[in-house]
């Protein structure tokens, strides 16, 4: 049969490839060719004039279309669907003269953003495109893809006819105008919009369908979709065609709901033969209630007589009464046209009778077919718009890629340059594809999310199963809106978007979530139940991130970012560094799963360093500001300063900060400039709302070109603290994981979905959004591992003490060759920890845990590690716990040369007791201290934000053990109880050396004005020292340059210069620009950067001549004014 040979043609094309259910070509048909774009705005027939199809540069003879327009994509991938672009039947006109030439046309049938199915009680209901106001399609001039419209062949049974002068038609009215989550727009969630408001200023609404010719005979169904917030019922009386129904929607319950949504159905015989008219009025008494409109549906029973150029008709009611039925059209002329258009693509001309001003055909009467009534001689009809040539494309072509890129063609240099780093780096196969390619190939030119997954489904497919060849991860680069269709425009209109799944529900917080692990669902049966897709049943196949850019500038910092990342040249112990932060509050919850977390990372991974912060185990504060934890937070902020590799927080949070003592807010973040970024997992609520008008704090964490996070995991809406718990333990088990086949350690897309897959089908894990790149692995330490050699005696209080050890191979040989430094830090005993419940005031409510933890550092130091060995000598603090038990020993190491490191522990050790052999010290510590710069002077002015040194030595070593009752290093400013702080996790003793060492501290914002700061630190003996100085806060301070120094200097005309610029600010974002000037005084060359204080020129690509030149380097923060140095540089050859 002719249609059906078309419909396959349309489904399959040419050259297919199999894997699964689906078939997919390998050539698109944008492959080569002239190609058009044009878009159309409703369903019904369209025009296109042959002058237009020659000004395009076709020929007009050859035309073809291709597409299948507007309507959503299903994402039930269980069913068939188009691939690539099915040819599409038109009629040519070609006017008296048979020849297809000016003033000549061709019409086709196009299907807009609205599509229509039946239901199970043989009614149309509608499904807007939540993605498009728009339908696309392709017009082009390749022959053999031309179809033509013909005249039906299919034959039927004249006896077994059912005859009928009536057709049904639907109409839907649906304004889109309010989202319910954020009815100011700005930051909304789920794809379902609202359309009339409704309350005690607004209590009446009349809608009207422009019916004619409307049977009174036979029932109309009439579908009303509606929602309303209020804490009683509240009920609207709705009235159609005499029909009175009154409809109680019920009271909002529930912490998260916004509305409660509800339908009426009204069959009535309509009373009116043209416009229907329904009228909706507000009876509810309660001020605050109000009730939104959805949609109406309306099926309309009329008599069969033409209207206008075009008529689209279909007869539902009585499918299956016969095998056929004939339709008798009345107001038709000879020249009346019946087109078949059921599927949409393919359409077919109906053979007609034309006889006594009646027009009649016959069709098939087993399946609701849809036809159109037309008059292809007219002169009006609706013309497409024109988008424009489209470039030739074939992402059909695309097979064993691990990584694929989506992004706007803005940034598309950006993109392939990540793409770029992750094959020379992880030798990865990429494609870099715009978002436009991939609507054009996957769905038909329209905006839809489904054509991303389509993308990677095909990949998937042609893998068949093999994991090698398989798509790995997903990097959408653009950010995202929930507001796919532009309504509200909650984002600037210049912002180069990516489309994001939204939930179908937009009444509840918790379940009107956005989602990107839609893309990831890549089998046929992908979160089918029952036939119908939830994804909440699915579970992913790679990984996916986002990296929500706006503008060119932002991809280019934050691919800048990555690279670094990538190129992991910053080494150091903070790689061995992992946090786990927990919010106080709700009794102890969040501090429960933070450490069911904790211990399930370190069973699995014992060699890390974990540093606990829970909020409940510290001292509140509680001021006119409100509550504060400022011990806790200063050090949060030099554990992220300083660096680590992965932080964990469970506890409460919003767009933009988390905890309800303001722990971390955006504007912390902006500020941050650690050049050792951590992964964040925080599970808590919209930290990464990604999809709304305000740019939330995950994604500024991302943004930030110098500091922030590398990637952050959180969840984009409400979500539940009991459900974090299990998403939290399986990230713990996943983060540092290997892969099953390759055994290379997990990507973070790969981490992620994984640990989504082991939660479940649990709607909670879908708004955690992965905001980074998806294909990158967090800097582990390489495979290497220290051991500890040295059978170590009891560690007394006082005594000297030697460890030994090596650095150990993956195949568990010394690493001779291995010269380069060991980081190790000793800790006493592990302490029982007991919390406080701080937010019950009533003591005899407060529900207190018990936590283990090693919070009293023995030693912090170096060593040198020579031909894969080392020493390391220490003094044991008087101040330790003096019962006796197991200690704890942490390691990282890392090779000058190869770069290769180690980490390790080791807990084989007992400390307690006191030496019987002390030596007499009386004598406290030397100290020198200072603020952000080694030349400041006490009483030099300094920002708001200084940083604290003091440089210690004694000969008998620091005690930084914390266990001493007042024998800490501490800090105090103004002689201020509530401004003393404790600084012994931040010295760091010198290499080779238990005597010397120095503190490095963040401080807290200081106001402005004059302040005294005093230092104390104690020795190993608990002599104490004490030294003062008095500093000026003057908010905004322009940045004091210090130095500028060159090297070398003498510089040739083909090497490098090095422009070091020594200031004041080491914790801020500093702007450096360097000018270069010939004694002429032109300017030959100049550089801005951001963040780094070492600025690199190529001579050679500078083109420098011999010579001597002046420099000038300015410098400023993004709140002060330029300061600035010069200085003079010889270049020879």
């Amino acid at each position: 049969m002719k249609r059906l040979t078309w419909l396959i043609y349309g489904l399959l094309l040419v050259h297919s490839a199999w894997a699964g259910l689906h078939t997919y070509t390998t050539e698109s048909v944008l492959k080569s060719g002239n190609i058009i774009k044009i878009r159309v705005n409703e369903t019904g027939i369209y025009m296109i004039p042959y002058d237009s199809i020659a000004a395009w540069g076709l020929q007009p003879n050859n035309v073809c279309l291709l597409g299948y327009g507007g309507a959503m994509l299903s994402e039930n991938f269980m069913l068939e669907r188009y691939d690539d672009l099915p040819p599409v039947s038109f009629y040519m006109h070609t006017g008296a003269d048979k020849q297809f030439n000016s003033g000549d046309y061709i019409l086709f049938y196009a299907q807009g953003p609205i599509k229509w199915t039946l239901d199970k009680n043989n009614y149309w209901r509608h499904t807007q495109n939540p993605y498009s106001h728009y339908g696309y399609y392709f017009v082009t001039d390749k022959q053999h893809l031309q179809r033509k419209i013909t005249l039906s062949e299919t034959q039927y049974n004249p006896n077994n006819v059912e005859d009928v002068d009536w057709y049904i038609a639907h109409y839907v009215y649906e304004k889109d105008l309010i989202n319910l989550i954020d009815v100011t727009g700005t930051n909304g969630g789920g794809r379902e919009f609202y359309g009339e408001t409704m309350n005690l200023k607004n209590k009446s609404l009349t809608i009207s369908f422009p019916s004619q010719h409307v049977r009174s005979d036979i029932k109309s169904h009439c579908n009303i979709h509606m929602a309303a917030y209020s804490g009683s019922a509240t009920p609207i009386q709705i009235n159609y065609a005499g029909n009175k129904v009154t409809k109680k929607i019920a009271p909002v319950s529930g912490q998260h709901m916004l509305a409660v949504t509800d339908s009426v159905t009204i069959e009535t015989n309509p009373t009116s033969t043209n416009e229907q008219e329904i009228t909706f009025q507000f009876n509810s008494t309660s001020p605050s209630a109000v009730a939104y409109l959805n949609y109406i549906e309306l099926n309309v029973p009329c008599d069969l007589v033409m209207i206008g150029n075009e008529m689209p008709i279909t007869n539902t009611r009585l499918i299956g009464a016969k095998t056929a039925i004939r339709f008798h059209l009345q107001g038709a002329t000879a020249q009346t046209q019946i087109w078949r258009v059921t599927e949409g693509v393919f359409v077919e001309q109906m053979p007609t009778d034309f006889n006594n001003g009646i027009l009649t055909w016959i069709g098939d009467n087993t399946t609701a077919e849809k036809y159109v009534a037309l008059n292809p001689t007219a002169t009006t009809w609706k013309m497409p718009t024109t988008i424009g040539k489209v470039p030739n494309q074939n992402l059909h072509a695309l097979d064993n890629i691990d990584y694929v890129i989506i992004c706007p063609k803005e940034f598309l240099v950006p993109a392939q340059r990540l793409a770029k780093k992750h094959e020379e780096v992880d030798n990865l196969t990429y494609a870099v594809v715009t978002d436009e390619q991939v609507y054009n190939e996957f769905s038909s030119g329209t905006p839809d999310a489904s054509a991303y997954r389509w993308l990677m489904k095909m990949l998937y497919d042609r893998a068949n199963g093999d994991r090698v060849k398989s798509p790995k991860n997903l990097l959408l680069m653009g950010k995202g809106t929930y507001d796919n269709r532009r309504i509200y425009k909650p984002i600037e209109s210049g912002a180069n978007l990516l489309l994001t799944f939204q939930a179908r529900n937009t009444t509840e917080e918790t379940h009107a979530y956005g989602t990107d692990d839609y893309f990831g669902f890549l089998t046929d049966h992908a979160g089918i139940s029952s036939g119908v897709f939830q994804e909440e049943n699915a579970l992913m196949n790679i990984g996916v991130g986002r990296l929500p850019v706006k503008t060119i500038e932002e991809a280019n910092q934050v691919v800048d970012k990555i690279c670094t990342y990538i190129d992991d040249q910053v080494l150091g112990k903070w790689k061995s560094q992992v946090l786990f932060l927990a919010d106080d509050g709700d009794h102890g919850t969040h501090l429960l799963t933070a450490e069911a977390g904790a211990e399930r990372f370190c069973l699995k991974n014992p060699d890390y360093v974990m540093n606990k912060i829970y909020l409940d185990a510290h001292t509140q504060e509680v001021s006119a500001a409100g509550e504060r934890y400022p011990l806790a937070k200063n050090q949060f902020d030099n554990l992220l300063n300083n660096g680590i590799l992965f932080m964990n927080y469970s506890g409460h949070g919003g767009y933009n900060n988390i905890t309800n003592e303001l722990f971390m807010r955006t504007n912390d973040i902006k500020r941050m400039n650690n050049t050792n970024q951590a992964f964040w997992f925080l599970a808590t609520c919209s930290f990464s709302h990604f999809d709304g008008g305000k740019t939330s704090a995950g994604e500024e964490a991302v943004l930030n070109p110098n500091g922030g996070a590398i990637g952050v995991l959180s969840a984009c809406r409400t979500v539940y603290a009991t459900e974090n718990t299990i998403l939290n333990q399986n990230l713990c088990d996943t983060i540092f994981g290997h892969m099953p086949v390759s055994d290379s350690p997990m990507t973070l897309g790969e981490a992620t979905y994984i640990a989504k897959n082991q939660t479940g089908n649990r709607i909670n894990k879908l708004p955690y959004i992965l905001l980074g790149d998806p294909a990158i692995r967090l800097n582990y330490p390489t495979n290497y591992k220290v051991q500890t050699t040295s059978k170590l005696d009891t560690l007394h209080a006082l005594s000297i003490q030697t460890i030994c050890g090596y650095i150990e191979t993956p195949n568990h040989d010394t690493a001779h060759w291995f010269n380069g430094q060991l980081d190790v830090t000793i800790y006493d005993k592990m302490q029982e920890i007991v919390t406080r419940d701080n937010d019950e005031i009533r003591e005899s409510e407060k529900v207190k845990h018990k936590y283990n933890d090693y919070p009293n550092m023995l030693f912090v130091g170096q060593a040198d590690v020579i031909d894969g060995k080392f020493k390391v000598t220490f003094m044991v603090p008087k101040d330790i716990r003096y019962n006796y038990g197991n200690g704890r020993i942490t390691y990282y190491a890392h090779d000058f040369e190869s770069r290769e490191e180690a980490i390790g522990h080791y807990e084989e050790f007992i400390i307690g007791g006191s030496s019987s052999v002390i030596a007499k010290d009386t004598i406290g510590p030397e100290l020198n201290i200072y603020l952000n710069n080694i030349n400041f002077s006490s009483g030099n002015e300094t920002h708001e934000f200084p940083h604290f040194y003091a440089e210690i030595y004694d000969e008998n070593g620091i005690n930084t053990a914390g266990t001493g009752i007042g024998h800490d290093l501490v800090m105090v400013i103004d002689n201020d109880a509530k401004q003393t702080y404790i600084l012994n996790p931040y010295f760091q003793a010198k290499n080779n050396s238990y005597q010397e060492g120095l503190v490095s501290y963040q401080m807290t914002e200081q106001q402005a004005g004059s302040h005294t700061l005093t230092f104390r630190a104690w020795d190993l003996h608990n002599n104490s020292s004490t030294a003062s100085l008095n500093f000026q806060v003057v908010k905004g301070l322009d940045p004091q340059l210090y130095s500028i120094t060159t090297y070398p200097n003498p510089a040739t005309t083909t090497g490098m210069l090095n422009i070091l610029i020594e200031h004041d600010r080491p914790d801020e974002i500093v702007e450096s620009t360097v000018y270069l000037y010939n004694l002429n005084g032109q300017m030959v060359h100049a550089q801005t950067q951001k963040g780094n204080n070492l600025i690199q020129w190529n001579l050679g690509e500078i083109n420098t001549p011999a010579g001597i030149y002046m420099y000038q380097a300015k410098i400023k923060t993004t709140t002060s004014n330029f300061t600035s140095k010069a200085g003079k540089v010889i270049i020879t050859h």
